[in-house]
C-alpha cells in the first residue's frame, strides 16, 4: 500500500489547494442542482450563512469572544444597502461597501467601551445580543413593521448595476466570492501575528496582557474585521431576497451563527465551513418541511446538537479533522 507522507498532507491542506477545492465544489453545485430556481436560492442562503460563520470564527474562534451581534451587523449592512438603493438609486456595489463601513463603525462604538471596561464571557455576550434588540427596536420606531420591496423602486428584471436578476445564480456566485474572501482572511489571520495574539488572548486574557499584548486593541481589530464581512454579507442578502424588513435584525440568526461556530470547533476553519453548510441546509429543510407546524424547530435541533457536541466532542468538528490528520500522518510514517 502506498504510504502518505507528511509533506503530501501539508500540500493537500495548503491554502491554495483548499481554496481551489472549495471553488470547484461550489462552482459546479448549481449544475448538480439542475439550475433549479428554488434549490439555487437555498444554496445561496447556505453560502451567505457559511460566510458569516467563517467571519464569526475570527472573533469567536480566534479571539474567544462569545459575540451574538451578527444580526446587528448583517441587518445594518443590509438595511443601508437596501434603503440607499430604493430611495437614492445608489448601486448596491457601493451600498454594500457603505453598509460594511457602517457595521465597522458600530463595532467600534460597541467594542471600544466593552473591551475598555473589561466585559467578558457572558457579560460580553449579553451586551452584543442587546445590540441586536436595540437596533431592531430602532428600526421598528422609524419604519414600523412594513416591508419594503426593492422591485417596487427598481423595476429592472436584469441589471448588473443594481444587482437585479431574474435568476439566483448571479447572487449565488457573488456569495461564493465573498465566502472565498472570508476563507482567505481566516487563513491569513491564522498565520499572522494578529492570529497569534488572538489565540493567546483566547487561551488566557490576563496572561496575554501580562506578556505585553494590547488585548483591547487586538480584540477590537478582530471585531472590526468580523463586522465588515458580516455587513457586506448583509448587503448581498438584501439584494438576493429583495425585501427590507425589521426581520433583518433577528436575534435567532445571531444565535444560529454562534452555535454553528461552536459546533464546528472554535478556531477551526474546516469545522466552521462544514458546520455552516450542514446546519443551514438542515435548517432550511426543517423550515420547508415543518416550519408551518413547529415554529423554531431548527433552534431546538441546534440546541440538541450543541449539547451533544459539548458532551461527546467539546472541540467540535475540529476534533474529527485532527483525528483524521493524525491517522494519515501515522500511516505515512509507518
Amino acid at each position: 500500500m502506498i504510504g502518505v507522507s507528511r509533506e503530501s498532507i501539508i500540500k493537500a491542506l495548503s491554502t491554495r489547494n483548499l481554496i481551489i477545492i472549495i471553488t470547484v465544489a461550489f462552482g459546479i453545485l448549481p449544475v448538480l442542482l439542475g439550475f433549479n430556481r428554488y434549490y439555487v436560492y437555498l444554496a445561496t442562503q447556505v453560502v451567505i450563512f457559511t460566510s458569516m460563520v467563517l467571519a464569526w470564527n475570527i472573533i469567536g474562534g480566534y479571539a474567544g469572544q462569545l459575540d451574538l451581534a451578527a444580526a446587528a451587523y448583517m441587518g445594518l449592512g443590509g438595511a443601508i444597502t437596501g434603503l440607499l438603493l430604493c430611495y437614492y438609486h445608489l448601486t448596491p456595489w457601493i451600498g454594500m461597501i457603505v453598509g460594511a463601513l457602517a457595521a465597522v463603525g458600530l463595532a467600534v462604538a460597541i467594542g471600544y467601551p466593552t473591551f475598555r471596561y473589561g466585559l467578558r464571557e457572558v457579560w460580553y455576550a449579553l451586551s452584543t445580543i442587546s445590540l441586536v434588540l436595540i437596533l431592531q427596536r430602532i428600526y421598528w420606531l422609524i419604519y414600523g413593521t412594513t416591508e419594503e420591496y426593492i422591485s417596487e423602486y427598481i423595476p429592472y428584471r436584469w441589471s448588473v448595476l443594481y444587482l437585479r436578476f431574474d435568476r439566483y445564480e448571479p447572487y449565488y456566485y457573488l456569495g461564493v466570492a465573498i465566502l472565498l474572501v472570508t476563507l482567505w482572511v481566516n487563513i491569513t489571520i491564522r498565520r499572522s501575528k494578529l492570529g497569534y495574539y488572538l489565540r493567546a488572548i483566547s487561551e488566557d486574557e490576563d496572561a496575554a496582557e501580562a506578556l505585553g499584548i494590547d488585548v483591547r486593541r487586538y480584540k477590537l481589530y478582530a471585531l472590526m474585521i468580523y463586522a465588515a464581512i458580516v455587513g457586506l454579507v448583509g448587503g448581498l442578502y438584501i439584494t438576493t431576497t429583495g425585501i427590507i424588513t425589521y426581520r433583518l435584525f433577528d436575534p435567532d440568526y445571531s444565535l444560529s451563527v454562534a452555535v454553528a461556530g461552536i459546533i464546528g470547533g472554535l478556531g477551526s476553519i474546516p469545522g466552521a465551513l462544514i458546520a455552516g453548510v450542514i446546519l443551514k441546509t438542515v435548517e432550511e429543510y426543517l423550515r420547508a418541511t415543518f416550519g408551518a407546524v413547529i415554529l423554531g424547530l431548527h433552534l431546538m435541533i441546534y440546541g440538541i446538537l450543541l449539547v451533544a457536541v459539548s458532551v461527546s466532542k467539546p472541540e467540535g468538528l475540529a476534533a474529527i479533522f485532527t483525528y483524521i490528520e493524525k491517522k494519515l500522518l501515522k500511516k505515512g510514517s509507518g
